[in-house]
This record gives C-alpha cells, structure tokens and sequence, in this order.
C-alpha cells in the first residue's frame, strides 16, 4: 500500500533566506487541479519525446520572461531568465536575480505577477481568444466553460530552490531539458515508477522512499558493494571483475556507489542491466523529486532500485558536499539490507 508521508510543506520559503537577495532560483508551478493546459507530449520513445506547449503554454513561458524585464525595468535591479521548460501540467523556470531587489519586490512579488498575468491569459483564451482544441477534453482537461472564469490558472503558491553549490546550475538546466524524456517514461511505465512512501526494507526495518523494483529487497542474495577510496586503476578493475561476477551469478548488488571504484562497479552492471539496489543522498518524498539520469532510466527497464533513506529538505540533503559520517551511515543501510557476505578469492 502506497501511504504519502507527512513531510515539509514545499510551498514555504526557506527560513532565513534572504528573497530580495541577488540570488539563482529553480521556480516550479502546477497548474490548478493538475489540468494538462500547457502542453502536449509527443515522441513514440523517451529518446524523442518532446513537449508541443499550447498557445497557453507558449504565452506563459513568454509571460515569464516579460515579468524579469518588466521588474528591471520598475525596480532597477536586473533579473534574467537563464532557463525554462513547459510541461503539460506544470512550469520550471530559473530565474537569476542579479542585483538586490527592494524590500517591498520580493521574489514572491515577481512569481505572483508573472502568476496573474497567465491567468489572465487563461480567461481570455476561454472567450476564444485561444485555439478551443488545445483546451478540450481530448487533452486530458475538464470543461473549461465560463463557469471557470474565476479560476486560477495556477494552484496556489510555488515551489523554489536555491543555487548554493558549484556545477548546481549546469544540473538544473540538464533536469528541466530532460523532463520530456522522464514524462514518457513515467506515463508509459507507471507501475515502475511509482514512488512507495515509507517502504520498509532491512534486517533493522528502515524506512525509505522507493522508485523502481522494489522487489529486488526480496531477493535472497543481496551483496553490499564497499570499496575503499584510495585504489590503483588496476585494484579498481578487480573489484569490477569481482562484484560483476557475483552479479552475473545472480546476486543483487546493494551500495551508495560513492567511492570511485563503487562507481566504476555501478557502470559495468548498469550496461550489462544487472539487478542493483542504489541507496541515495538525496530526498525522493516531494512531489517534483525522482531519480535523476540513468537511475531512473534503470527503473524503468527494472533492473534497478532507488532507495532514499532520507526526506527532502534534511539536513542530509541540504548538504553541500557528502560527509564522511554521512558516507558511513548511507555504507550501514546497505549493510541492513545484504544478506551475503562476500568471500575472499571467488
């Protein structure tokens, strides 16, 4: 049974955050009652799907970039969009807040104006001012009559994330142009996809967040995989061959894959698609959070489980750089969950 957490209201502004700051955020917006408005997904594979945003779509991604010029322009302090990308139900934008606003101009001000300039948008496109076919009910959409007129376009609040480390920008850009692939592979595989909250695995009963085949933890033969950081090119190439074997023997592999040789194993199972269970640093309970690249290209194939032992917003996952305590604690819930140890020299 899957049972949603009582977890941290994503909608609030992080505490002691400084929101007229010059400052990078990752701005996500749902449409009300999830309606597909703004965009249809298109491709017959992951690797060409792509997302043909509605006339709605197009007018609030360009909405979004006309309300950082327009704040330039009425506050004097420069804003630039530096990313976006139009989902069928939701909106991601990176906003660079570049010189400090006014402490009346908030980044919550500028969200809110950019809010109902769509939702003006939304009105005028039920009095036709919009294609009609892009917002029937082919499209997933309810009955938009002018009974709906005195909706938002979007649900209340937004969600924000703020760029605090090094290369963190680059990963963004990289997520939000790889949403379209994540959206085929979750409509089209949904049972593999589909987040467990509070998923109890282990000798000691953790509790996780699961995405992927959560039936690999039933599996007898479960082997952590722990190598020591400081290994030759050649030691890490025997450990590949190690662990590869006990894979292609059938035993699933379970490790956080954190040192370089935990890595260089992860790779050679991942291209042969042999069963791996990956513990990660990283929150997976918020409504926006899935596994990221290859992970959650290797649940969809089912071959692969992520397990999350920590929530979104924790300590754990605020970090800026993985801790060694955090290194042995995410090496202890590996541990929990093998059930093998492996023998020297086979």
């Amino acid at each position: 049974m899957i049972k949603a957490p009582v977890k941290h209201n994503r909608l609030r502004r992080m505490e002691k955050h400084d929101y007229t700051s010059s400052c990078i955020y990752l701005i996500t917006v749902t449409t009300e009652g999830r309606q597909r408005l703004l965009g249809t997904l298109v491709g017959d594979s992951a690797a060409t799907a792509a997302i043909e945003p509605t006339p709605l779509g197009a007018y609030v991604a360009k909405a979004f970039r006309q309300t950082a010029v327009e704040t330039t322009k009425k506050t004097g302090c420069r804003v630039q969009v530096l990313h976006y990308q139009i989902l069928p139900d939701h909106f991601h934008g990176i906003l660079y807040v570049r010189d400090t606003l006014p402490a009346d101009y908030a980044l919550g001000k500028i969200v809110a104006a950019w809010k109902s300039a769509c939702t003006h948008a939304l009105w005028a496109s039920l009095s036709a001012s919009f294609s009609a076919p892009h917002l029937s009910a082919e499209n997933g959409t309810k009955d938009l009559s002018s009974e709906h007129k005195t909706k938002p376009l979007f649900s209340r609040g937004f969600n924000d994330r703020i760029l605090f480390r090094r290369g963190q920008l680059k990963t963004w850009v990289a997520y939000l142009d790889d949403n379209p692939r994540r959206l085929w592979l979750k409509w089209h595989f949904p049972d593999r996809l589909r987040k467990v909250y509070d998923f109890t695995a282990g000798t000691k009963g953790h509790r996780y967040t699961a995405v992927g085949n959560t039936f690999l933890v039933t599996h007898p033969e479960r082997l952590q995989v722990r190598c020591h950081r400081n290994l030759t090119a050649e030691q890490i190439q025997q450990e590949v061959e190690k662990y590869l074997r006990e894979a292609h023997r059938g035993t699933v592999l379970v490790s956080p894959f954190i040192s370089p040789a935990e890595k260089a194993v992860f790779e050679a199972c991942y291209r042969e698609r042999l069963p791996m269970i990956h513990i990660v640093n990283r929150g997976l309970d918020g409504k926006f959070n899935y596994p990221s690249g290859r992970d959650l290209s290797g649940c969809s194939d089912g071959f692969l489980l992520v397990l999350a032992p920590y929530a979104d917003y924790s300590a754990e996952t605020a970090a800026a750089r993985i801790t060694r305590a955090q290194c042995l604690d995410m090496n202890g819930y590996a541990a929990d969950l093998a059930t093998v140890t492996l023998v020297l020299g086979t």
